[in-house]
Parts: structure tokens; sequence; C-alpha cells
């Protein structure tokens, strides 16, 4: 699976970034990279979720936001000297791409078309953090999970279903594991969605649509 990002380059540095970004698998329960780390290496999500986050003063957890396909992560790695300053980890097994500060900086000296494509990247990363701070400080839980549901959904056998589990729709609404486990319940009563085993189907995702624009 070649990114949007690879493919819209001229021939040559679209040979180039094929030939730098190279693929792997990031298990659930494991980090791509911890807040000490040098940054020197820039992530492109292809599937999956990644949340990143950084401990607070009594070592609890603080999510900054939570990335998905069409995402990059690390970009502290396009500066020299940086370090992370926060954990990657997989919220499910996901397919990442990933590429050395040391090629990523030949590529966009020698292809202005790849530099440029970098900058709308990072200004779409830009614009969704923007947009979840901007959710949660306006929204309540109901849309913002609403919100999350119909990014995470995908066509399973049954339907429309989602496979992440209440802690992970947590971390993407920006709410707690209880919480989430609350108005999933409410959704269930109005029929909106079914819960079932490892599952969430999506049972009327026009009605998810209009909470998620409340």
């Amino acid at each position: 699976m070649t990114p949007e990002f690879i493919t819209t380059l001229p021939p040559e540095a679209r040979a180039e970034a094929e030939r730098v970004f190279r693929s792997f698998t990031a298990r659930r329960g494991s980090y791509v990279c911890y807040p000490e780390d040098e940054a020197r290496t820039l992530y492109y999500v292809l599937e999956g979720w990644v949340r990143l986050f950084q401990l607070g003063p009594q070592e609890e957890e603080i999510t900054l936001t939570v990335v998905g396909a069409g995402d990059i992560f690390g970009e502290s790695a396009l500066l020299p000297g940086e370090r992370y300053g926060m954990f990657a980890e997989p919220l499910v097994d996901c397919e990442l791409l990933s590429a050395s500060r040391e090629d990523l900086l030949r590529l966009n000296s020698r292809f202005p078309e790849a530099q440029a494509a970098f900058v709308l990247l990072l200004s779409r990363r830009l614009r969704k953090t923007e947009e979840r701070l901007r959710d949660l400080r306006f929204k309540e839980v109901l849309p913002r999970l609403a919100k999350a549901l119909l990014s995470a959904m995908r066509r399973g056998q049954e339907g429309l279903e989602v496979t992440l589990s209440h802690q992970d729709l947590a971390h993407l609404a920006g709410s707690t594991r209880e919480t989430i486990t609350k108005v999933l319940g409410e959704l269930a009563m109005d029929d909106t969605i079914e819960l079932g085993y490892r599952r969430i189907l999506i049972l009327k995702p026009e009605a998810l649509k209009q909470v998620a624009s409340q």
C-alpha cells in the first residue's frame, strides 16, 4: 500500500520516497518511541491508531492525541538534536512507514515536491490537533464519542463495526473508560449501536453523524 502523498509525486521523486520509507508492523501493547529517545525517525500511519501521550506529575498518562491512517508523528525528527518527548503506543496492530532524518533531508533537498508534500501532512496534523482541542473544550462526551465511532468504523461481516476497546475509544474521545461504557450503553438502548464481544455494530450511522455534529 503506497500512501497518497507518495503516489502524487513525480516519478523520480516517488521512486526515491518509496526507497526512503520502509514499512513495518507495530503491535498493540508495544511502544514505537519513548520520550527520552533521540528523534531520528519520522513515522506515517498506513493503517491503525497510535496514541501519543506523556506522563504527568503523578505518573498519570495524559493523552495528547490519537493519530490514524494518513497521519504522521515523530515530526521532531525533522529537527537535529530533538527528542520525541512522548510515548507512541499502537492501540491496535498498526501498519506504519518510517524514514530516517538523514534520508528525509536528502529527499526534501532534491525534490521540492516532496518538501511540499510534508508541509501539507504537517498542516493536516496541526488542523486535526486544533479540532481535537476545540472538541474537548466545547463538546460533550456523546458527540465526541459519536465522532470517534464514525472514524473507527469499518465494513465487517455483519455490517459497519468498530473493534476498538472501550479504553481505546476513551482515548479517541478524550474521556474515561467508565464514562464511555455508560454512553455506549445509552446508544445501545436507542438502537443506534449494538454491543457485542470485542466489537460494536453500528446500526444507525446517520444518527451518529447527527449526534457528532452537535
